[in-house]
C-alpha cells in the first residue's frame, strides 16, 4: 500500500566519522541525482567527528535548492562499552539514537549507512507504508536467519526462532513514533550491554529486540554483493523475477564487503561489478576526479625497495 506524502521532504539520516565523509556524500549525492517530481531531502548528519574541511565539501557537493542540512554530534559516553573494532565504529551506532535528534512532528525517516549508492528514486520508498511495523528493511544476503548470527548465538536463551529473518540495518525505513514510545535506541543498547559476552553489535542488538516485528522490503532496495552470486534461480533464495530486479533495477546498492569502491589496497581492490557507480557520483560531488592513487604509489615505492635491496643480494 502507497500512501502520499508529498507534501513534505523526505527524512534522511546518515551518520559517519571523516574517515567516510566523502562516500557519505556520494551516498546523498546519488539519491539527490535520482529524485523526481521536484522532491526535497531534509537530511539530518550525526556526526562523528568530520573535519570542517570535508563539512564545506559535503554541503558544496549538494544543491540547497534540493536539501536542507542539518548536523548533530551525539555525546559518545552513552555507546562506552559496546563492541568496538576496525570495522564496528562507534558512528555505527549512532542509528540507535535517531529519535533524539529529530523533532517530534517527525514520524518517519529514513536511515541509509554511508557504504551506499542510490539508483532509484527514495520516494518510492519513501511512500511505502510503513504500518505498525518498527522499520522496513531487507534481509541480510549472508545471515539470513537469527541462529546464522555470530553475536545471536544465544539466541535461544532469548526466546528467539532460530528461523526468524534477519535484516540487514544499512537500510531502514524508521517507524519514529514506536521507537520513541518505546524508549527503542536504549532498550537496544541495554540489550547489547547485557550481552557483551557474544560479541553482538548494532545490527545483532536491533535483530533481537525487534525479530518478527519488522517489515520485509524487496530486496532491491537493499542490493548487497552475493546476489552477484547467484545469478540463477537455482543457487538464489529468490524467484526468478526477484532475481533479475536486483540485479538489473536495484534501488539501491549496498558495497558491504571489504574493500570498499573507494580504496585501492596493495594486493586486492574492490571486485563489486557495481563499483564503476560509486565513482561516477563521486564525481558530482566537491571531491570530482578523486581517486585513491596513495596507495598505488605506495605499492610501486615497496616493489622498486624489494627489487634494490634483492639487487644487493
Amino acid at each position: 500500500m502507497l500512501v502520499n506524502l508529498n507534501h513534505q521532504p523526505i527524512f534522511l539520516v546518515c551518520a559517519a566519522d571523516n574517515n567516510y565523509a566523502m562516500p557519505l556524500a556520494v551516498t546523498v549525492r546519488s539519491a539527490l541525482a535520482n529524485l523526481k517530481n521536484n522532491q526535497k531531502i531534509s537530511l539530518l548528519i550525526i556526526d562523528g567527528g568530520i573535519s570542517q574541511s570535508n563539512k564545506r565539501k559535503i554541503i558544496q557537493s549538494f544543491s540547497p535548492e534540493q536539501i536542507n542540512i542539518s548536523w548533530v554530534q551525539p555525546d559518545n559516553k552513552i555507546f562506552e562499552n559496546l563492541v568496538l573494532s576496525r570495522h564496528l565504529t562507534i558512528s555505527c551506532y549512532y542509528r540507535l539514537l535517531i529519535t533524539e535528534f529529530l523533532p517530534k512532528e517527525v514520524n518517519k525517516a529514513i536511515y541509509l549507512d554511508s557504504d551506499m549508492v542510490v539508483t532509484g528514486d527514495l520516494e518510492e520508498l519513501w511512500n511505502i507504508d510503513i504500518a505498525d511495523n518498527y522499520v522496513l528493511a531487507v534481509q541480510d544476503d549472508v545471515q539470513l536467519y537469527i541462529s546464522m548470527s555470530q553475536g545471536l548465538r544465544n539466541y535461544q536463551d532469548q526466546g528467539l526462532s532460530p528461523d526468524t529473518k534477519y535484516f540487514n540495518s544499512g537500510l531502514l525505513v524508521i517507524n519514529l513514533d514506536k521507537w520513541r514510545t518505546e524508549n527503542l535506541g536504549l532498550k537496544v543498547i541495554n540489550y547489547l550491554r547485557e550481552n557483551i559476552e557474544y560479541s553482538p553489535d548494532d545490527q545483532d542488538g536491533l535483530n533481537a529486540v525487534i525479530a518478527g516485528k519488522w517489515g520485509e522490503l524487496h530486496p532491491k532496495w537493499n542490493q548487497m554483493p552475493k546476489v552477484y552470486n547467484d545469478l540463477s534461480s537455482e543457487d538464489s533464495p529468490y524467484p526468478e523475477n526477484v532475481l533479475q530486479e536486483i540485479l538489473n533495477h536495484p534501488g539501491i546498492i549496498h558495497f558491504t564487503n571489504a574493500p570498499k569502491p573507494w580504496y585501492a589496497g596493495l594486493r586486492t581492490e574492490c571486485q563489486h561489478p557495481k563499483k564503476h557507480l560509486f565513482f561516477e557520483y563521486l564525481d558530482m560531488t566537491s571531491w570530482k576526479g578523486w581517486r585513491d592513487t596513495y596507495w598505488r604509489r605506495l605499492g610501486r615505492k615497496v616493489g622498486k625497495l624489494t627489487l634494490l635491496n634483492t639487487s644487493k643480494l
